[in-house]
Order: structure tokens, then C-alpha cells, then sequence
């Protein structure tokens, strides 16, 4: 069995996502990020970075989502990572594309409207909300021409770049960001949003 420790965050939601649609057997422990629980010794001791998500498997802990969600897939043996070498580069070069590139920007957005203004952290910064929506939307009007050719990311079947780049775009509702000049993304977008796995994963979190 896995165990996940995670917060409501869309790094955390990713493992979730990919947890639930390989069919893993896991538990999931929340760690409360207000109180600095990941600040803790005993979290420390799991991951010295004090960053969720972390996975504990037959004693042994991974943190960083990337590397969480392949190694499950993995596990499970799950054709949502192929076993084929360059099918699987191809969900890596999508993964690396969200975690560097339109992924950072979306997290970006959050971070200045939503997680400041929960936290008390101050207003958000001008410069780097602009500076992220300007390249949120080259990099979506590159993705939605993708999209308009395939209906996921990699090897025309779902995988687990499906799910981790989902967890980020998902945001656009929290920070209201329009999907409208994208189509294609927004259809993808409602494919993965209608997946019970999704739903169940979700229902995990804290309300």
C-alpha cells in the first residue's frame, strides 16, 4: 500500500489524480501547511526539502510530484506510462513542459490571487501576474493547436501527462482565467474533469 502526505495544492493533486487512475491501494494524510506541520522533524525526516507531496512506499519516501506519479505508475505496471521507450519520452517531454513552462505560470497565478490572499501574504505583484498571463497565453495557443490534432498530450491515448499537466490548468477557474480563445483545451480540459477517478481523488482533500 502507498501513503500519500499532501495539502490542497495542485502538486499534491496531481499524485492524487494518478493514484486513483492506476487503481493504486493507498492512504492519504493530510498535512496542514498553515500550521508548518511539513516544518516538523518527523516530516523533515521523510523529506528534508519540508515540501509536500511526499509518498511512503515499503518503507522508503519520494517526494517531488514528477517523480511520485511515475513511480506509481510504474509500480502498477499502468499503460498510462508505456513501457515503450520513446512513447514514454514523450509523456516525460510533457510533464517537463508543464513543470517548467505553462505549468509555472499557472502556478504563478495562483500564488499572487489566490494563496496570498489566503494567507495574508500581501496584494498580488503586477508585474509577475502580467508577466505570467502574457506567456500562459503563448504557451495555450501553442497547446490548443496540439489539441486540435489529438485528444491528449502524448501517443493519442491518456497518460499520466494527461493528469499532471490537468492539475495545473485546473487552477484557471480559481483565478479566472479565460478559456474561451482556447477550445480545444477547454475540451480536454472537460474530458478529464467528467473521469470518476477525478471526482474520487478530489474527495479526498479536506473541504
Amino acid at each position: 500500500m502507498f501513503r500519500l502526505y499532501g495539502f490542497s495544492t495542485q502538486n499534491t493533486l496531481k499524485t492524487l489524480y494518478v493514484l486513483e487512475a492506476v487503481g493504486a491501494d493507498y492512504e492519504y494524510e493530510f498535512v496542514n501547511l498553515a500550521k508548518r506541520e511539513q516544518r516538523q522533524e518527523q516530516f523533515l525526516q521523510m523529506n528534508p526539502v519540508g515540501k509536500v507531496p511526499v509518498l511512503e512506499h515499503d518503507g522508503e519516501y519520494l517526494f517531488e510530484s514528477g517523480a511520485i506519479c511515475r513511480y506509481v505508475a510504474n509500480v502498477m505496471d499502468s499503460p498510462l506510462y508505456p513501457a515503450n521507450k520513446l512513447q514514454r519520452a514523450r509523456v516525460d517531454q510533457w510533464m517537463d513542459f508543464f513543470t517548467c513552462h505553462l505549468g509555472r505560470w499557472f502556478t504563478i497565478l495562483y500564488y499572487e490571487n489566490v494563496i496570498k490572499l489566503k494567507f495574508k501574504l500581501g496584494d498580488a505583484d503586477e508585474d509577475s501576474v502580467a508577466e505570467a498571463l502574457k506567456f500562459a497565453n503563448q504557451q495555450l495557443a501553442m497547446l490548443d493547436k496540439q489539441l486540435a490534432a489529438t485528444d491528449w498530450l502524448a501517443n493519442d491515448a491518456m497518460s499520466i501527462a494527461d493528469l499532471f499537466a490537468y492539475a495545473y490548468i485546473e487552477q484557471y477557474r480559481a483565478v479566472d482565467f479565460s478559456m474561451d480563445d482556447y477550445p480545444h483545451v477547454l475540451a480536454w480540459i472537460n474530458t478529464i474533469d467528467s473521469l470518476d477517478s477525478i471526482k474520487v481523488a478530489r474527495e479526498r482533500l479536506p473541504s
